[in-house]
């Protein structure tokens, strides 16, 4: 009769182990519990700062566009509000709305300041569509049906419109350090081949080379501070370097 070896485990290490075990247990248990409530906790505060009043500080169509956006959000709850992926939406929805800043105030309020987007000229598009082109050089949307403002119109290929803005920059420029009124009485600018062609009101005209017209619109706007011209209208014709071709608004005479 043969007897097999049996290890015997002591008692005292036996109780360690399962004291061990049960404190392990006990800490998983803690944590679960732990967790749940912080889950909990974090759901009904989710709900408890759910949005439910706005100002919004804005110009009255940006507010009102605003506004509908809001208030057709169905879930105003914590993280559906959040001011980040509110600022984001409105950006991508709202096409005049250059700026908004939002300011949560808990428990359920929000602050929002909204800059609209300030449209310096016209722009028509190689299918003859007119947009609406902002001092950033953007074209930021189409003209609405019924919209007729008073702007003047860009009729240039998209990659010239950062050559464009620069234009309207410098006419700025030259108004307010000169005292004129040249943006207030231009029409329109043209891009011919190797030209531009800008239009003002009274047949005021310039024809100016591509590759310099900057220098030129400055030179041209000093000529036409000087006595012997600043009392009337001219066309320049300004394409050759060598030879400008100043007439008479409205005539045919050659200076």
């Amino acid at each position: 009769m043969s007897r097999s070896n049996q290890r015997r485990i002591n008692p005292a290490i036996k109780k360690q182990t399962h004291s061990r075990s049960l404190k392990r247990m006990g800490r998983i248990a803690m944590f679960a519990i732990v967790m749940a409530a912080t889950a909990g906790s974090a759901v009904w505060l989710n709900e408890k700062w759910s949005t439910t009043s706005w100002q919004i500080t804005a110009d009255a169509p940006i507010k009102a566009a605003i506004e509908a956006q809001l208030a057709a959000i169905t879930n105003k709850d914590f993280i559906s509000m959040r001011p980040d992926l509110l600022r984001q939406q409105m950006l991508q929805e709202i096409p005049d709305l250059e700026a908004v800043r939002i300011t949560r105030v808990l428990p359920d309020s929000m602050y929002i300041q909204a800059d609209a987007r300030v449209p310096t000229a016209l722009w028509q598009d190689a299918q003859g569509q007119l947009h609406l082109f902002d001092e950033l050089g953007i074209a930021y949307r189409q003209l609405n049906k019924g919209e007729s403002p008073d702007l003047p119109l860009l009729r240039v290929n998209q990659e010239q419109l950062p050559q464009a803005k620069h234009m309207l920059e410098v006419m700025m420029q030259q108004d307010q350090l000169q005292g004129m009124h040249q943006l207030a009485t231009l029409s329109e600018i043209r891009a011919g081949n190797q030209h531009w062609q800008i239009y003002f009101s009274r047949g005021v005209s310039w024809i100016i080379p591509q590759d310099n017209e900057v220098n030129v619109i400055k030179y041209i706007n000093d000529l036409m501070q000087q006595p012997r011209w600043r009392n009337q209208q001219w066309r320049v014709d300004a394409r050759l370097q060598s030879r400008w071709f100043i007439r008479p608004a409205g005539h045919g005479g050659v200076i």
